[in-house]
């Protein structure tokens, strides 16, 4: 177990269960401590990994079994809490999204850098298996020039979400607050989708425009935003997201290409292509199944990231490329309060 990375989790409710689960199932890291300002809560997940539980961040940053944390809070708390543990030597695996701002997540980079640890972003769904079957599809030239990208996702969240999150473990009100989760939909759930995206394909994006409105939801954040993106290539990005969508029934993500498309949704990956590649025939609906026995994408980010560590090596979602998902964000809701598209890079 010692030659295990410890982490301390700061932060420890829902999402804190599903990381430290991954942790228990990685094959290089362990729990050592576990930190939230409700110490009821940080006990509870201590006891499922027999670690050390404390509602005070000195304590767990001074523990040296603690080589780095993950930092599950409300997004607004990402920034200085990553700060701190970076000043206090301690490698960071944050929630997604990286932080609220650009520049909260400039400040995060930079105090990473200099204080020469790792800064990772927990965005786990580049991992999955039908992300990397679109890369390598794209790598190979099967769908020739990609001509667009669309999002779908359509979800009904129910009205104790908002102040609990889907199970309740934790009673709050940041997710309604603007200022504590810097947006609704967009940023708490589709900076997978934009983050998965991008791993794939590279964008670089031109301009944005985007509508979005608060229909159904007692909060200050949106349940409905709809985007445009124009990149350098002419290829064009497009998105439909809800929280508030009667029935859901989310269509996925949708890759275009010149010679085929790929469908993204869940473990699988659907490719239908002009042309036959390899053993997918042309003309036809192709379902590429995840192989049984694949790691969670979860398990294969905390291992990952404590691979870097321990080499020295790239952590699988650097604060960099977390910045390019929260840029493509930040856009959307800039240029819907700016009234037309906005030019990349975004200014805020």
């Amino acid at each position: 177990m010692s030659d295990r990375l410890g982490f301390g989790m700061i932060g420890c409710g829902e999402i804190a269960v599903h990381t430290s689960k991954a942790v228990l199932e990685s094959q290089g890291c362990r729990v050592v401590h576990c930190m939230d300002t409700a110490g009821d809560l940080a006990g509870d997940l201590a006891a499922k990994h027999d670690a050390r539980s404390t509602d005070d961040l000195e304590t767990l940053l001074a523990d040296d079994d603690v080589k780095a944390v993950v930092i599950s809070t409300p997004h607004y708390l990402h920034a200085p809490l990553s700060i701190r543990a970076a000043e206090a030597g301690k490698h960071v695996l944050v929630e997604k999204p990286i932080a609220c701002t650009l520049a909260q997540a400039d400040e995060m980079i930079g105090a990473a850098e200099a204080a020469g640890v790792k800064l990772g972003v927990l965005l786990p769904s580049r991992l999955g298996f039908g992300p990397e079957k679109a890369r390598e599809l794209l790598a190979a030239g099967a769908l020739g020039k990609v001509l667009a990208v669309k999002f779908h996702a359509m979800a009904r969240k129910p009205d104790h979400y908002w102040h609990g999150g889907y199970t309740g473990r934790n009673k709050n009100d940041w997710r309604i607050s603007l200022e504590k989760s810097g947006g609704g939909y967009l940023i708490m759930n589709m900076v997978h989708d934009i983050d998965t995206l991008v791993s794939i394909i590279d964008p670089r994006p031109q301009r944005i425009y985007a509508e979005y409105a608060t229909f159904l939801t007692e909060a200050e954040v949106e349940d409905y935003l709809t985007f445009v993106m124009r990149l350098e290539d002419g290829a064009i990005w497009s998105l439909d997201g809800s929280s508030a969508a009667a029935g859901g029934e989310s269509h996925g993500d949708r890759i275009y290409g010149e010679k085929g498309q790929i469908a993204l949704g869940g473990p699988d990956c659907r490719v239908h292509l002009t042309e036959a590649h390899d053993d997918i025939k042309a003309d036809e609906w192709v379902s590429l199944p995840q192989p049984e026995g694949r790691p969670g994408s979860r398990t294969l980010m905390v291992d990952g990231f404590a691979d870097a560590v321990r080499s020295g090596g790239e952590v699988p979602v650097p604060g960099a490329e977390g910045r390019r998902s929260l840029e493509i964000i930040r856009g959307a809701y800039l240029s819907m309060k700016a009234g037309g598209p906005l030019e990349f890079p975004i200014k805020e």
